[in-house]
């Protein structure tokens, strides 16, 4: 499960993406990819793992809803950049 939002507000020159997914690792493990910056740029990435499916469902909730609540939208359809 990926998600795509923006951010943008030309009076601030600000144009920004941040897209959140669950990842596994090749041993099993649980984490929370992410990946912000400027749009059409690679921006910086992150990669927190969890100790388990649930916990790591709980943060990306929180991380979209954080997101959410700071003026970002969801993007319908694939990769913001």
């Amino acid at each position: 499960m990926r998600i795509d939002m923006t951010r943008v507000d030309p009076d601030a020159n600000m144009d920004r993406f941040y897209c959140v997914q669950l990842t596994e690792s090749l041993f099993g493990e649980i984490g929370v990819e992410r990946q912000w910056g400027r749009r059409r740029t690679h921006g910086r990435r992150r990669l927190d793992w969890y100790r388990g499916d649930a916990e790591a469902k709980i943060a990306l909730s929180n991380l979209v809803n954080e997101k959410l609540s700071r003026g970002y939208h969801l993007k319908a359809g694939g990769a913001v950049r």
